[in-house]
């Protein structure tokens, strides 16, 4: 589906509106769905913060791998600016986190409030393609070559990825949770989709 939106194009894939609808349809805690709220929460804070620096986004993509921001071709944003950017989903994240603790009475917003908080923490894993590890390769890309700049943010994500998977393959066995092995599982899938896509060797 694709929708126009001023100078922005929404383009929600098959893929996306299908994994969001089988998992609120298997999900009978109301977890998931918390979950999926907070993504929206982390995903405006980019938004936001990119038009609040005067660039609005090209394409805003929604599918299975995540949320695709592109943007206009030559920009004006600044180092710092770019960072912001980047920074701008998990503190989106904090301040939700921070508010439902402060002024939630009630069970329900004091698991929102962990799973905003775990949603920001996640985020900031210096693991492409999260905000963390986009942080690191702007780094890294301003002290050494990019094609290197990409192997070492490859590697460092598989040594993320490895023991995660590790964890919760045994959080699987000992109490039925899949939750981090899944996670692992997507990680995985997308940080092998973007080494196919860099041709490494």
């Amino acid at each position: 589906m694709r929708v126009n939106l001023g100078e922005t194009v929404l383009r929600i894939n098959i893929s996306f509106a299908a994994a969001v609808t089988l998992t609120l349809i298997v999900d009978e805690s109301g977890l998931c769905a918390t979950a999926f709220f907070c993504c929206v929460i982390h995903e405006m804070g980019h938004i936001i913060s990119l038009m609040f620096l005067g660039e609005k986004p090209k394409l805003i993509e929604l599918s299975f791998y995540g949320v695709k921001l592109e943007r206009f071709g030559a920009s004006g944003i600044k180092s710092l600016g770019e960072i912001i950017i980047y920074a701008s989903g998990p503190t989106a994240n904090f301040a939700l986190s921070a508010l439902l603790f402060v002024f939630g009475n009630t069970d329900g917003t004091k698991t929102a409030a962990v799973v905003s908080l775990c949603v920001g923490l996640f985020n900031l894993l210096p693991c492409q393609p999260l905000d963390g590890g986009n942080i690191l390769k702007f780094f890294l890309d301003r002290h050494a070559e990019h094609r290197k700049c990409e192997k070492i943010c490859f590697c460092i994500s598989c040594l993320i990825i490895a023991p995660m998977a590790a964890a919760g393959f045994i959080l699987l066995l000992k109490s039925g949770n899949i939750t981090l092995l899944a996670v692992s599982g997507y990680l995985a899938a997308v940080t092998y989709r973007k080494e196919k896509s860099m041709d490494f060797f």
